[in-house]
């Protein structure tokens, strides 16, 4: 699959405005991820939670096998849409941040 930049869903942009209105992104680590909505061509919608699966298995293992799937069905993909933890996201930037910002 190619690695394309994406604008983030406007559900994100509003949730934070500051940092996502005017980023484009072509990667999200897979922590900040809750879940993926995948859409096909002949109307099926598979759900992953993914954050349900984070306890019980590597990060690395679940990216590992997302994107398997995804190659192997990737001609059958409509759309492809993320939810994401915005909240774990500005609380990490904000003291990473602030983590700098001292040293």
């Amino acid at each position: 699959m190619p690695n394309k930049r994406f604008k983030p869903p406007e559900n994100i942009v509003k949730q934070w405005p500051e940092v996502f209105e005017e980023i484009y992104m072509n990667a999200m680590p897979i922590a900040y991820i809750h879940g993926i909505e995948i859409e096909f061509f002949d109307g099926r919608i598979w759900e992953f939670d993914i954050h349900e699966q984070l306890p019980f298995k590597h990060e690395d293992e679940v990216v590992t096998k997302l994107m398997g799937a995804l190659r192997e069905m990737s001609s059958e993909v409509k759309t492809i849409n993320f939810s994401i933890d915005v909240d774990k996201l500005k609380k990490d930037i904000t003291d990473k941040t602030k983590n700098i910002m001292k040293d």
